[in-house]
């Protein structure tokens, strides 16, 4: 029971205060590379065993 007025309360005041900060696509990639995200791309893939 506890646990359940503790979710109304909390969705409660997310819904109220909630963050209405909207990002753009470049922070979110800015933000992400800065936390470690890398792109397959971003890597150079030597093989020596393809033929062409």
């Amino acid at each position: 029971m506890g646990i359940g007025i503790g979710l109304i309360i909390a969705a409660s005041i997310m819904a109220a205060f909630g963050s209405s900060r909207k990002y753009s696509d470049a922070e979110i990639e800015q933000r992400a590379r800065e936390m470690g995200m890398e792109y397959s791309t971003d890597f150079k893939v030597i093989n020596k065993d393809v033929k062409k």
